[in-house]
């Protein structure tokens, strides 16, 4: 089964923070890649391990980060390692308050209105890719929790068995108290790998979470090998258009390649992980976000450029709006779109 594309619309309600606090947050995105720059320089693929020499062959550079393209498996990598001090800087509670206040910062029916117009869908996805494989609502574990949007998305589209993990107290609790269950369990970053390898789940989740961590094979193994979970739902963020514009918009906010994301996806990427970790791609469903980075970037860059663009604005607005899902579209039925949701099984 493959799938392309969803409305934008509703989606861009949820990123109005990105047009009204660019400067900052750029600002904050700045910190976030001075620190990684100080980190050791990367050697080996995040993806396949490959040994990588950037000097020769960097692609671009964005905010000081050199990044490259891997020439085994696709993979665009960033110049720097993920170190635990740079992974803890950014996701645990004792150094990363200001990531768990992104997220906690909602009251119920804000969190509500998340999973019903981002999680349900992926869920409503998830049941549709197993049913196709045969599978009912199984036994769900989801890696990487956060808040629980997915979980309580699984829970309310008929997953009567779904148990989130997240190193994030913040979260945990906001989560909890949102679902009106114990559905997050807190953990240890350190205990991921562990956590999956005793699971009974039948289904491991990670919602965008392989790109944020610091050893994302060793987990893809710990999945491959646990013989209990005979299927992985995931997405990523692939390299895009998005990421060009990002490059191409300096003064604006990047999104896609930014912070946590120091490396992404690529079709090619995928595959190989799955060729080398024994999975198969079951069902598929691509779409992205790349012409609402678009649209934001002509926009906001039109706001700090005059401050009578007014006319420009209301311009750009009318004009690009009634064909954003068309234009967007185009890209994501060429699966060249900024991420991709994929339900694996286990070969044969």
């Amino acid at each position: 089964m493959k799938r392309y594309s969803k409305p934008l619309g509703k989606l861009l309600d949820f990123k109005q923070e990105f047009f009204n606090s660019n400067d900052s947050k750029l600002k904050e995105f700045k910190r976030i890649a001075s620190l990684y720059r100080s980190q050791p320089r990367r050697v080996k693929c995040k993806n396949c391990d490959k040994a990588m020499d950037f000097l020769p062959s960097t692609c671009f550079t964005k905010l000081g980060v050199d990044y490259s393209f891997c020439s085994q498996c696709g993979h665009l990598n960033g110049a720097h390692e993920d170190t635990e001090v740079f992974c803890r800087s950014l996701y645990s509670d004792d150094l990363g308050e200001n990531y768990a206040e992104n997220y906690s910062a909602v009251d119920s029916q804000q969190y509500q209105n998340r999973v019903a117009e981002i999680y349900i869908p992926k869920a409503r996805f998830l049941k549709d890719a197993l049913a196709e494989a045969g599978e009912p609502p199984v036994r769900l574990a989801d890696f990487g929790a956060g808040a629980g949007y997915f979980v309580a998305a699984a829970k309310e589209c008929g997953f009567s068995d779904a148990t989130g993990y997240e190193p994030s107290e913040t979260l945990v609790d906001l989560g909890n108290a949102m679902i009106g269950s114990r559905n997050l369990i807190r953990h240890d970053l350190a205990e991921l790998v562990s956590l999956i390898e005793r699971s009974d789940a039948t289904v491991a989740s990670l919602i965008f979470v392989l790109e944020h961590l610091q050893t994302p094979r060793a987990v893809l193994r710990a999945l491959s090998q646990n013989e209990r979970i005979k299927y992985v739902f995931f997405s990523v963020p692939i390299f895009s258009p998005a990421a060009l514009f990002e490059s191409a918009f300096p003064e604006i906010m990047p999104r896609n390649l930014v912070a946590g994301h120091t490396h992404l996806y690529t079709d090619r990427s995928i595959q190989c992980f799955c060729d080398e970790f024994g999975f198969e791609r079951l069902s598929e469903w691509w779409f992205g976000l790349d012409m609402t980075d678009l649209y934001r970037s002509v926009l906001v860059s039109l706001q700090k450029a005059d401050s009578r663009s007014a006319l420009l604005q209301t311009y750009w607005t009318e004009q690009f709006m009634p064909l954003i899902d068309k234009l967007q579209t185009v890209l994501d039925e060429a699966q060249a779109c900024t991420e991709v949701h994929m339900l694996l099984g286990k070969k044969k």
